[in-house]
């Protein structure tokens, strides 16, 4: 890499702001696979972020990568909000977790529940949470287990 390829890189990392994640609330849980989601997480930013937006997806299977569920996929998109420097807060909510069309045997497997803050220009932040998923009475079954714990 060239050294200004190098040290745009270097400054790109250098701008970007400072996520501390102080909390992480997830209902319901243990929970069906399919069931309502309701996710809250506390956080302090070290500069301010404008545009900030969430993406939140389902990795189902984080051993082969494969499939990914984008559970905004069926409901608008979540607005665009200006982030303040120090403590701030984002929830989000569905009414349920759509995995039609996936085999269930690429469901009951560990999986990842991510949560991206990105800006206009960039990513700013992954929360990632660890799903296990099992059958339990014909029932798929899942776990998430806070990063924080």
């Amino acid at each position: 890499m060239s050294k200004s390829k190098q040290q745009e890189a270097e400054d790109a990392v250098h701008t970007r702001p400072k996520v501390d994640v102080s909390a992480v609330e997830i209902s319901p849980n243990p929970a069906a696979l399919t069931d309502s989601l309701r996710l809250k997480v506390d956080f302090h930013l070290e500069a301010p972020v404008a545009n900030g937006v969430w993406h939140i997806e389902y990795l189902a299977d984080c051993v082969t990568k494969h499939p990914t569920i984008d559970i905004l996929s069926n409901m608008q998109l979540l607005e665009a909000t200006d982030y303040a420097r120090g403590p701030n807060e984002f929830q989000f909510s569905i009414p349920q977790i759509d995995v039609s069309g996936i085999q269930s045997s690429r469901l009951t497997n560990c999986g990842l529940l991510i949560a991206s803050l990105k800006d206009d220009n960039e990513d700013i932040m992954d929360l990632r949470m660890v799903i296990q998923v099992s059958e339990q009475r014909g029932v798929l079954q899942r776990i998430i287990y806070s990063p924080l714990e």
